[in-house]
């Protein structure tokens, strides 16, 4: 009689283990610790009064959710490993091309500076203007194309009065209207890409006007 009362005292904890593993999704054991319970309880379980075939059925089928959950969280594991691959190669694919990004913020080291800019409707006018790291305005230019989309101008790093200006951050604005309406504008910089900077979680590419991330090309252009 004490071994029976033994095997059923050990039946009902095993029985409250198991219940209490599955109702918190199992994060206290794992799968091997939770098929060593339930081996256990059915070792253990009193001969006269042994488990009730529908609870332990739906314990497996408990189980056998879990587990393809598990396997749901590791395939996406793997995919979003998989996937962060995937990006670095595209950015270092991108050293050598030519790539739109939708910036106002740039860095002028010499040469021609290619601008873009984009409008979300018709204009009658626009202008272009260059501020220094001061918020001085150091060059404006008219726009000449005012339709809908994108258009490009180039720069020679000149002020309004023609003279050079030094390296340097600079800030590039848009404004243009119809009328007295303002149109929606966007500011773009277009620039070579020469290397990238694989930052964890963000890598950043180096170009010739800058750096900017990934997520702010609009476009790539080969040379």
């Amino acid at each position: 009689m004490m071994a029976e009362v033994g095997s059923t005292n050990s039946t009902s904890s095993s029985n409250a283990q198991l219940s209490s593993a599955l109702s918190t999704g199992a994060n206290a054991m794992g799968k091997e610790d939770f098929l060593t319970l339930m081996v256990e309880q059915l070792k253990n379980q009193d001969p006269m009064n042994p488990s009730d075939a529908t609870e332990f059925t739906a314990q497996l089928a408990q189980f056998s959710s879990l587990e393809q959950l598990f396997n749901v969280n590791d395939n996406l594991e793997s995919m979003g490993n998989t996937s962060a691959e995937v990006q670095r190669l595209s950015a270092l694919a991108l050293i050598g091309t030519d790539v739109v990004t939708a910036s106002s913020e740039f860095e002028y080291s010499g040469g021609e500076v290619l601008f873009g800019y984009e409008l979300d409707a018709p204009a009658t006018e626009g202008s272009l203007y260059i501020r220094n790291q001061d918020g001085s305005t150091v060059a404006t230019y008219s726009l000449t194309d005012l339709d809908t989309g994108r258009h490009y101008l180039g720069w020679d790093g000149t002020d309004d009065n023609g003279k050079p200006l030094p390296d340097g951050k600079y800030t590039l604005g848009i404004s243009a209207f119809d009328g007295d309406d303002a149109v929606a504008s966007t500011a773009m910089i277009r620039s070579r890409v020469v290397g990238v900077d694989l930052v964890e979680g963000a890598d950043v590419l180096v170009t010739t006007s800058g750096e900017f991330s990934l997520g702010e090309v609009e476009s790539v252009r080969g040379i």
